[in-house]
């Protein structure tokens, strides 16, 4: 199983580190393969998810793709955010999180997919124009 946690975690943090979600993709390997309570793996997320954004942040500052004048606008609305997330989560039954999650991720994919979609559409429209 430790190898598994591994190679789960390193692939999830890499997508984060590219800024892909890799999250949502740990939660659900490691509901898939480890055997390990929800609420733990959002937690563990919530770790390598400050991990990678540490990192991902500083290089960010240093290529200078960070506008600093934009984070001053939506650090309140991050903080407020997590914390009302956070107290949500503790008080939601771990098989009503499944089912909250299971939506969510459906949502995004299907958006995804239509999204995807429609900029295909596009470019076949431009290219015949």
């Amino acid at each position: 199983m430790y190898w598994k946690f591994i190679l789960i975690s390193s692939i999830s943090c890499l997508l984060a580190g590219m800024g892909m979600g890799g999250g949502s993709l740990f939660i659900i390997l490691g509901l898939l393969l480890l055997d390990i309570p929800q609420k733990t793996l959002q937690g563990l997320n919530l770790i390598m998810f400050i991990a990678s954004g540490f990192t991902a942040t500083i290089s960010n500052f240093k290529n200078k793709i960070i506008d600093k004048k934009l984070i001053k606008k939506i650090l309140p609305g991050l903080v407020i955010g997590s914390m009302v997330g956070v107290y949500i989560a503790s008080k939601i039954k771990e098989d009503n999180l499944r089912k909250y999650f299971l939506i969510f991720i459906t949502i995004i994919g299907l958006y995804e997919i239509i999204s995807s979609l429609i900029d295909i559409k596009k470019a076949k429209n431009n290219n015949e124009n």
